[in-house]
């Protein structure tokens, strides 16, 4: 491709344009970190990553390629990804800024469709690092207490936020960085790439700056699953994480404004956790006490999200379980975010599947 001149001071649209980029650099990596934080498509973002550096590399990746057969197994996708650019430069940005709602275009149209699946098909090393990671996966985090049919949902969901990402995000980027370097907008570049590390640092900075851990929707639904999978072995780990919790918070003094108890207390009822749930999910749980001085009551919850009532247990201050929602004070119902009809139907699973000796013992304190 000829270098041409630049017209960023010359041509409105060729400002516009950029314009319309740096704002999309600007703003994009924040969607892309909540979206990873949230479900697991990193590997779209190392896929997306590699494609780009091959690109860059140029002649000398394909050098490497011919060179050994697993190099050049294992960098396929991303070679295909620059023989197509390098023959075809990329369409205006606007066409991929809309790129998802032209759905019906790419799908019928042959050099779109070729396009679309460069960035979202699979070739054989991609399909077989994909197969091992969902194996590892499954393995991993969803046995013994959830089975293949559970798992599914979980994989079909993850796909499609990874593909949504991939259109609506990643492309975009993807095709303006191969832009800008076929055309020898190298100052466009470098100013979109400082932009783009500098958001994503802002983004990061504010994940780290977060009261509480992130943890994704697949764990989130993976707490339920297994909590209704087996209700009394659920139930005894949260009891005793909430009696682990409880020697540890009537050692403070005080808690903070909202109830919510942190430090040693939540750990040590984390740990606990983990003899049932996974690592991740056990970070899905918090605690909350009342009242803040001295407290007589302590909770231990997983909070209702989107009409799905909390998962809890609840201790008094003489170790018993209280099971009654009407004998915790509003406030935990707050704290987690209850559903407006009072009723958790985990309740009656607890009272069922819960020994008689670990019932509340008559005569335990209860709060009002």
């Amino acid at each position: 491709m000829e270098r041409r001149a630049s017209t960023l001071l010359t041509s409105p649209l060729s400002l516009a344009d950029f314009v319309f980029r740096l704002t999309f650099f600007a703003a994009a990596p924040f969607a892309i970190v909540a979206v990873a934080e949230l479900f697991p498509v990193r590997g779209a973002l190392i896929d997306a990553g590699l494609a780009l550096s091959v690109f860059a590399a140029g002649e000398a990746a394909r050098r490497w390629a011919s060179r050994a057969r697993l190099v050049k197994w294992f960098l396929s996708e991303a070679l295909a990804f620059e023989t197509y650019y390098r023959e075809k430069p990329p369409r205006p940005f606007a066409y991929y800024f809309f790129y998802p709602l032209l759905f019906p275009y790419w799908l019928s149209q042959k050099e779109a469709r070729r396009e679309f699946l460069m960035f979202r098909g699979y070739t054989a090393g991609s399909f077989l690092i994909l197969l091992g990671s969902l194996t590892y996966d499954y393995f991993a985090h969803w046995q013994p207490e959830l089975g293949f049919v559970a798992f599914l949902p979980a994989v079909a969901l993850t796909l499609g936020v990874e593909t949504l990402l991939v259109l609506s995000l990643l492309m975009p980027i993807a095709t303006t960085v191969v832009w800008y370097h076929s055309s020898h907008r190298r100052y466009r570049l470098l100013t979109m790439l400082l932009v783009g590390i500098l958001s994503t640092t802002l983004a990061l900075a504010e994940v780290a700056r977060r009261r509480d851990p992130i943890v994704s929707y697949v764990a989130r639904e993976r707490v339920r699953l297994r909590t209704k999978a087996v209700p009394e072995r659920a139930h005894a780990t949260l009891l005793g994480a909430a009696r682990i919790a409880w020697s540890e918070a009537v050692k403070r003094e005080g808690l903070d404004g909202d109830g919510k108890v942190e430090g040693p207390p939540l750990d040590s009822a984390r740990e606990k956790l983990q003899s049932f749930y996974k690592y991740d999910e056990s970070y899905a749980f918090d605690l909350w006490a009342s009242p803040r001085r001295r407290p007589k009551i302590l909770v231990l919850y997983f909070e209702a999200r989107r009409k799905k009532p909390p998962i809890w247990v609840a201790i008094g201050a003489g170790g018993g379980e209280i099971t009654a929602p009407a004998e915790l004070p509003k406030g935990a119902f707050d704290a987690m975010r209850k559903v407006a009809d009072g009723a958790d139907p985990l309740l009656p699973q607890w009272s069922d599947a819960t020994p008689k000796a670990a019932r509340p013992p008559r005569g335990a304190p209860h709060a009002h």
